[in-house]
């Protein structure tokens, strides 16, 4: 969902910058590998088709698995920030670059969001059009969205659900955003190596208290970010290990021990399947969002250091590359642009089972391409070039 470039700048001297290039393609791949996941767990998973034949039921059902998408979201969002970080930790700008370029990235197209969600509700209020039944209530949502504590509510009514559900992982991200640059900041290496795997232990403990006595029969276990942290630790610890010359020389040594240890967690991914999708189970919350965090930081390392197999190779399409670069907004409007084509078309809820329905759901689709894509062309990246007027350092950096 976050996207910044790969700087390469007052490295520590425990480390050094693996690549000079500003940005490394094969990430943008993987942004485009993490929303077409999310896409199709929504898209195809989530619509309606239990009137279809029980084989196709299935396997429409196995696409929900695409909610992992935001785990590489979280492993790329701590290699990526966590690097830039660690980059710049003696910057004496350090904080301001940091926040102020989050800022031009995060907020105006998120914020701009939030008051088309309340002008629609307020209109409805007013006697407007109302397909989704929205009420007084709704407009509630708006300070909570403002000020990202969507991640403590466990519950939506029907039209916050079709407009703010995917907005949870901002919030987590937001909150990730307040502690990580402190500590990589103000911890040396040896230190935060430490608690980054402490953060990688403790997490799927604190998953299993809060799923069993703390939040029980609630999606908590997901949504907050200390259950979310080893995700986002692993990705910092990876981009820490990345930069160290010695494990990128082991990498190249061990090629095909790394691609095995892939397919070994592609494989217990898929066997996993009937218990990642569906009802919010325990192993889900426990073991499920480790096993998922391995995978997509082994898909991460594989794609860096094999730059010549088949997996960086697809990882630098351009239409993959492109679709990560529109990922934010593609993430932040397409599920809300999915249920409001389906009621207002069909009057019925996202599905898949009909001619109708599908037709319906491309259309949706194509829309919500077009409306990121021109977001991005006209209304992000002009923003993303003013956030980086703010230098790290007095070079521009």
């Amino acid at each position: 969902m976050i996207q910044e470039p790969v700087r390469t700048a007052a490295m520590p001297s425990a480390i050094s910058p693996p690549r000079s290039a500003e940005r490394i393609p094969e990430l943008d791949g993987l942004r485009g590998i993490a929303i077409f996941l999310v896409f199709i767990s929504h898209y195809l998973g989530g619509a309606g088709h239990v009137q279809l034949r029980p084989w196709l039921r299935h396997i429409f059902a196995a696409t929900s698995i695409g909610w992992s998408g935001v785990d590489l979201f979280f492993v790329l969002s701590g290699f990526l920030i966590g690097g830039i970080l660690i980059d710049a930790r003696n910057s004496p700008y350090y904080f301001r670059a940091f926040y102020m370029r989050r800022v031009h990235r995060i907020l105006p197209i998120y914020y701009l969001w939030i008051l088309l969600y309340a002008v629609v509700v307020s209109t409805a209020l007013l006697g407007g059009p109302n397909p989704f039944s929205a009420s007084g209530r709704d407009l509630f949502q708006v300070p909570v969205q403002l000020l990202f504590f969507q991640n403590f509510e466990f519950t939506l009514f029907p039209f916050q659900h079709a407009w703010f559900l995917v907005t949870w992982s901002l919030a987590v991200e937001e909150q990730f955003y307040i502690f990580a640059p402190p500590l990589i900041r103000f911890l040396s290496l040896h230190k935060l190596v430490y608690v980054l795997l402490g953060a990688i232990v403790a997490a799927p403990i604190f998953r299993f208290v809060v799923f069993r006595y703390l939040f029980p029969g609630t999606i908590a276990a997901s949504y907050l970010l200390l259950c979310r942290a080893d995700t986002l630790a692993l990705g910092i610890l990876l981009a820490i290990a990345w930069r160290n010359p010695a494990f990128r020389s082991f990498l190249d040594r061990h090629r095909l021990s790394l691609q095995l240890t892939l397919l070994l967690l592609f494989l217990g991914t898929c066997a996993s399947i009937p218990w990642l999708v569906g009802g919010f189970s325990l192993f889900r919350a426990t073991v499920g969002y480790s096993w998922l965090a391995a995978l997509y930081g082994c898909l991460l390392l594989l794609v860096l250091s094999q730059t010549d197999g088949w997996l960086a190779a697809i990882m630098r399409w351009k239409s993959l590359r492109s679709l990560g670069a529109i990922s934010y907004c593609v993430y932040l409007i397409h599920l809300t642009i999915l249920f409001l084509a389906q009621r207002l078309i069909l009057h019925s809820s996202p599905q898949i089972y009909s001619f109708k329905g599908i037709a319906v759901t491309v259309f949706a689709a194509l829309i919500t391409l077009a409306l990121a894509a021109l977001s991005w062309r006209y209304f992000e990246k002009p923003l993303i070039r003013r956030g980086h007027t703010y230098a790290y350092d007095q070079k521009g950096v």
